[in-house]
């Protein structure tokens, strides 16, 4: 070969990797333009499997786009590569046949309701008709894709732009509509534990050290130490700790059609009546899949954070990312090298399992999101509600995190392998979750202390609801309304404003947390949230002598286990000082003692003393939902 056709074959070899280039940066946008709009709009269409799919927010359109323009590019590179060593691919082609496969199999299975086979054949399919057509009408293909991706690139752009841009201008352009605050008010920090039971925490009197940071701010502030939630899983009882009303007054027990939402508008929101009083409101959410934004529970914020939390958090809810996630995601030793050769937040995927493409938002992460929030504007008081969903299984730790109550595998933990076979391992590990929690509970408070917040906010920590070790045979939570499902943590901490080392007995509610804070900042209309307020506990002599028996509730979940009672229908539980009442629209009630049996191992409502007292309980629960507070 002379020197000039050497140079002549180089030139065209620049120029099919150029076109390469150009052919996967089209099907990339593409590709990921409709991705975005179909995982929007398919979300709603699947809202029945709520649980089970991966939820994006309108950032979406610009983020699939960006990840799958990054993969078709790299697959772009691999055949140029590829040509190099055999020289007699048809490198162009390849390319076309590969990248309208991979851009139709994300089409399809955007839908959810065809089998990744099917999807996959049927984009083959589709694309070798694309390659013979391509093979009678090459000037007109190439010419098209090299006019049209301008267009795809400057949509791509504007959608860059317009999102994020749109939404910082809604943000500022709210808290400058904002009424002036009142002088003096306290900033307001509500943490919502996500599944963190009451007994597991040392400050109420468990065995292990598991939470000397919430101990710390329990003994300087009041404590209620039989704080009940309003239902055993995390979508109605947020909806109960923003509105301050039980699921059967807001209605917010599922996911709804058509909309996909939940929580309707019925109701005021705690985050609207903090912006009416000049706050700043924003919502740190770690449980993205019951407490987000497109729920309906956003509100009132002016300022929400749940998706995208990370790089990989944002890839894992494209296509291919959940895609890579449950066919690639590795386990043991080699998740633990990839973890050391620095691929973090694979780490917090789930390998193998039904949501291998979950990302976990660790509470470190939602502390970093909150401050960085408060540091944005000093000019007004806030009001930060967070969610912390470490202590949801799968239990454990962060990787490397150091463990305080025994060593044990970490990816064990993280794949509970330490299952319903071992309750007692299972507790560790869920005390493991707790330590670490409790741990980044004093991590925030420190960094207020250090920016000078501390005087001046009031902080709340609590929970939705506990989780099932092993009690009664069952795991988990959304199944029942045992006490260890229900009882929750509840501090109430503000040296100078709330009394310190109260602890309170009776049984309360957290849905009056709403109540409570509209009274403890004197507002004037608190009777948007129905009482009464919890401060007459410590700000009474003598205490209330009568009070609001808690209500728990849970709706019939036809997609439960099949060992779940809330399976085959609805209950209602009702705590009173003594007694635990429980009622299934099925399985008809259960009644125990639950100062004389706290665990609740014999049911009274057998006994004819017992009959007559839970018929009495029973009439009590059907008064409170037969007049809406």
């Amino acid at each position: 070969m002379t020197l000039s056709a050497e140079k002549s074959s180089e030139v065209m070899s620049r120029a099919e990797t150029g076109q390469l280039l150009l052919l996967a940066a089209w099907f990339g946008l593409a590709a990921g333009l409709v991705e975005g709009a179909g995982l929007l709009w398919f979300q709603r269409v699947n809202w029945a499997n709520w649980g089970r799919i991966a939820h994006v927010s309108l950032p979406i359109i610009w983020i699939a786009p960006l990840w799958d323009l990054l993969l078709f590019a790299l697959a772009g590179l691999g055949i140029a590569l590829l040509a190099l060593v055999v020289p007699r691919l048809p490198a162009r082609r390849f390319a076309i046949f590969l990248f309208v496969a991979m851009t139709a199999y994300d089409w399809l299975a955007l839908v959810g309701r065809l089998m990744h086979w099917s999807c996959l054949i049927l984009s083959l399919g589709l694309a070798t008709v694309v390659v013979r057509a391509f093979g009678k009408h090459r000037t007109w293909f190439l010419r098209f894709w090299k006019t049209t991706l301008p267009w795809l690139a400057a949509v791509w752009a504007l959608a860059c732009v317009g999102i994020a841009g749109s939404t910082r201008f809604a943000e500022n352009a709210a808290l400058s509509k904002l009424p002036p605050a009142q002088a003096g008010t306290p900033n307001v920090v509500v943490i919502v534990v996500d599944t963190l039971r009451a007994d597991h925490l040392s400050c109420y009197g468990y065995e292990r050290p598991t939470s000397p940071q919430t101990d710390a701010i329990a003994t300087q502030g009041v404590l209620f130490e039989n704080a009940i939630s309003p239902s055993s899983w995390t979508l109605p009882s947020h909806a109960s700790l923003l509105t301050g009303r039980y699921s059967y007054e807001h209605g917010a027990d599922d996911v709804k059609p058509p909309s996909g939402r939940a929580l309707d508008e019925r109701y005021p929101t705690l985050a609207e009546a903090f912006s009416g009083h000049g706050y700043r409101t924003g919502a740190f959410s770690a449980n993205f899949i019951y407490f987000s934004r497109d729920l309906g529970l956003g509100r009132g914020f002016l300022h929400f954070e749940d998706y995208f939390h990370s790089a990989f958090d944002s890839f894992s809810r494209t296509l291919y990312g959940r895609e890579f996630s449950r066919l690639f995601v590795p386990t043991g030793k080699v998740r633990r090298f990839m973890v050391r050769l620095g691929f973090r937040g694979i780490d917090e995927l789930q390998p193998n399992s039904a949501q291998s493409w979950f990302v976990r938002k660790r509470a470190s992460e939602v502390n970093r999101e909150t401050l960085n929030w408060i540091d944005r504007d000093s000019t007004r008081p806030f009001f930060a509600f967070l969610n912390y969903f470490d202590t949801h299984r799968p239990y454990g730790t962060p990787p490397g995190y150091p463990r305080k109550f025994v060593q044990l595998d970490a990816h064990a933990l993280f794949l509970q392998e330490i299952s319903t076979s071992s309750p007692d391992k299972t507790a560790i590990a869920y005390d493991e979750s707790v330590g670490y929690v409790d741990d980044q509970i004093g991590a925030l408070l420190n960094a207020l202390k250090q920016r000078g917040l501390d005087g001046r906010t009031l902080l709340i920590v609590t929970s939705d609801h506990g989780d099932l070790l092993g009690e009664h045979g069952l795991y988990g939570h959304k199944n029942t309304l045992y006490r260890p499902l229900i009882r929750v943590p509840l501090i109430f901490w503000q040296p100078g404003r709330v009394p310190a080392g109260v602890r309170v007995q009776r049984p309360v509610s957290n849905v009056l947390l709403a109540a409570t804070l509209a009274d403890l900042l004197g507002w004037k209309d608190a009777g948007a949230f129905p009482g009464p307020s919890l401060r007459a506990w410590w700000n009474s002599t003598p205490p209330p002598s009568s009070w609001p028996d808690p209500l728990s509730e849970i709706s019939q979940f036809k997609d439960e286990w099949p060992t779940f009672p809330s399976r085959y229908g609805a209950m209602t539980s009702l705590i009173t000082p003594q007694y635990h009442f429980m009622t299934h629209e099925k399985y008809g009630t259960e009644l125990y003692d639950w100062t004389r049996d706290p665990a609740e191992s014999v049911d009274l409502a057998k006994t004819p003393p017992g009959q007559a007292l839970a018929h009495s309980l029973a009439s009590e629960v059907r008064s409170i939902k037969a007049h809406p507070r």
